[in-house]
């Protein structure tokens, strides 16, 4: 091989080594484009229900509404929850967070998570309740939420119906107190519920504001009230349910407002 073809094969074989050495540097250093993973959920009304930590019983609402694709604070109340606090819950969206505490039956906690609101229910005769735009249920003697994990109605408003019990435990929706006067049905675990995740979960009256719930959301009658005129089923309504520090975490992902949170 003369000088020339040797110089000639160099000059190509340090050629492919730099453009091998390129393709490398590029795969390492060029980034592809972002991935937008996040969600717009459907509602155009929005209770915002914070607290400080997952072991906390008392929080604060906040009622928000979309205006020009953005959020407004309408009003905001304190409120009570379970009176073991939170656990993640079986909402309209799952969401995963490592090392948190998991919404049982009969664990006195309250669900977190994205949940879509459902019928309204209370004592008043439905002439009585026009004013009110969600579906509305009156909460007569006969009127139950099964709360047996074993029943085909579990996590379900149904009739005392004789013929058809095949419930062990059920919550009496006309009670001696006013604690359902007034109430909203949560829909956690609503949709083929699962057995044990967590039924029967109200948005009702308070006793008073440091007594807990066994895994409601409740409030004083007044701030009840202007919720139930304000709420509206064409709105779609949600009830967003969690500890301080995960809402920081997760209000841009899910499009919610930004509370100024200390």
């Amino acid at each position: 091989m003369d000088i020339m073809q040797s110089s000639i094969y160099r000059f190509i074989l340090i050629t492919l080594l730099m453009q091998c050495s390129l393709g490398n540097l590029l795969a390492k250093t060029v980034k592809p484009p972002p991935f937008d993973t996040t969600i717009n959920l459907p509602g155009k009304q929005l209770l915002v229900v914070v607290a400080d930590g997952w072991d906390n019983l008392q929080g604060t609402l906040y009622g928000f509404k979309k205006r020009h694709h953005k959020w407004v604070l309408q009003f905001r109340n304190p409120v009570v929850m379970g009176s073991k606090g939170l656990g993640m819950g079986d909402g309209m969206i799952p969401i995963v967070i490592d090392n948190v505490p998991i919404k049982k039956e009969g664990d006195m906690k309250s669900p977190a998570g994205i949940f879509s609101i459902g019928t309204a229910f209370g004592y008043a005769d439905h002439k009585q309740a026009r004013w009110i735009k969600n579906p509305y249920v009156k909460a007569t003697d006969t009127l139950i939420c099964v709360d047996d994990m074993h029943s085909a109605y579990y996590n379900t408003l149904v009739d005392n119906n004789p013929a058809k019990i095949d419930w062990k435990s059920h919550e009496d929706m006309h009670r001696p107190d006013d604690y359902y006067k007034w109430g909203l049905f949560v829909n956690h675990n609503a949709v083929n519920p699962k057995p044990g995740d967590g039924s029967c979960i109200f948005i009702h009256i308070w006793a008073n504001d440091h007594q807990g719930t066994a895994g409601c959301t409740a409030m004083k009658e007044d701030d009840l009230l202007r919720i139930l005129h304000w709420i509206k089923a064409r709105k779609h309504p949600m009830l967003v349910q969690l500890p301080k520090e995960e809402y920081n975490k997760l209000h841009m992902q899910y499009h919610l407002p930004q509370i100024y949170l200390k």
